[in-house]
């Protein structure tokens, strides 16, 4: 190859050659958030005129060598215009020293967030602080970010080379993609490990009412899955965050407000057992031995004296109406009864008095 054969990548450069000194600056459309500049192993002392709302990823030698802000900036390599050529003399005209620019824009760009299945969780203050009730949650959220590729972050950096791959650009539809096959699955996760772990404490019956309050917990949790992805999360909300009502929840719901009556949760589930036996035609002597009836009878007997107290007591007598009212009020403000439910039982324990 002669001294002063071009690389066919110096078609690129402006006068179809690579100058002493280049000047490299964005020149793509706004629907392409990150490209790979053309201009590649260019000579030291380039110039790169990175735009307001833009950063330049550097690769140096197939290194990420680093970010560059907006503003100008000059940098160094190890190509020398006259020296370069006699060097890639011995390799066919290919720089032994490459350097390339990936041009990224940093403007906003909003995605949206769906279940399109529901997210299944276990809800431990439906159950009594002991199990998990099984619980089904759908919602729906706006997320706004922009690329802001982390030089420090080698998680970052892993997968910007792995989205860009031997890609020469990235577009918005790109990140819609990678939004719904990948990140959106992790929001879900991280929803979802997050009621979970507040429902250990208090009721998330009513969540979708305190979608700011649980946005505010939600939100460093989010920053963490986007930067992986070289992305920040400007902002984000939700349309909406409902959990299902099935027959299983309704079950449970009604025995926390049947604990709010007796006072125990250890009562009110045997009172439930009590109404399951009663009810059961099993129980009435349809197929059951004698040594069945004996036995019910006598679970009958013991779960109804631990159920209603002492059988000497007075048929008329009631719980503490003070005691009762305030675990309906407790019931009230964590949103597992309305409000007409908490009308109608102050009336009639004012009724007694």
């Amino acid at each position: 190859m002669g001294l002063f054969n071009k690389n066919k990548k110096e078609a690129h450069f402006a006068g179809g050659s690579k100058n002493a000194m280049e000047s490299i600056q964005r020149s793509n459309d706004s629907g392409t958030l990150i490209y790979l500049d053309p201009r590649q192993d260019f000579n030291t002392n380039t110039v790169i005129t990175v735009a307001p709302n833009e950063q330049v990823i550097f690769i140096k030698n197939g290194e990420f060598y680093g970010t560059l802000p907006s503003g100008r900036h000059e940098v160094k390599t190890e190509n020398y215009p006259v020296l370069s050529r006699i060097r890639n003399m011995l390799t066919g005209g290919m720089s032994t020293f490459t350097c390339q620019v990936y041009h990224v824009q940093t403007n906003e760009q909003k995605v949206n967030w769906g279940t399109s299945t529901p997210i299944e969780i276990q809800d431990f203050f439906l159950g009594g602080g002991r199990i998990g009730v099984p619980t089904l949650l759908r919602g729906a959220a706006a997320f706004r970010v922009r690329f802001n590729i982390n030089e420090d972050d080698d998680a970052c950096k892993k997968t910007f080379k792995r989205l860009m791959g031997d890609k020469t650009s990235y577009t918005v539809a790109d990140l819609e993609n990678i939004f719904d096959a990948e990140i959106s699955q992790k929001v879900c996760a991280v929803v979802g490990k997050t009621l979970e772990g507040i429902s250990r404490q208090q009721s998330i019956n009513a969540i979708s009412s305190q979608l700011e309050d649980f946005a505010i917990i939600l939100k460093p949790r989010f920053d963490e899955v986007f930067a992986t992805y070289g992305l920040e999360l400007v902002d984000f909300s939700f349309y909406n965050l409902n959990i299902e009502m099935t027959e299983l929840r309704k079950k449970y719901i009604d025995r926390l407000t049947a604990a709010a009556h007796t006072g125990s949760y250890d009562t009110a589930v045997q009172q439930e057992l009590l109404g399951n036996v009663t009810l059961s035609e099993g129980m009435s002597g349809v197929g059951a031995g004698i040594g069945a009836g004996i036995a019910a009878g006598s679970a009958f007997a013991q779960m109804s004296a631990t159920a209603f107290g002492n059988t000497q007591q007075p048929a008329t007598s009631h719980p503490d109406p003070t005691e009762v009212l305030s675990k309906m009020k407790q019931l009230l403000d964590r949103g597992l009864i309305r409000q007409e439910q908490y009308d109608a039982k102050v009336d009639e324990i004012l009724s007694r008095l």
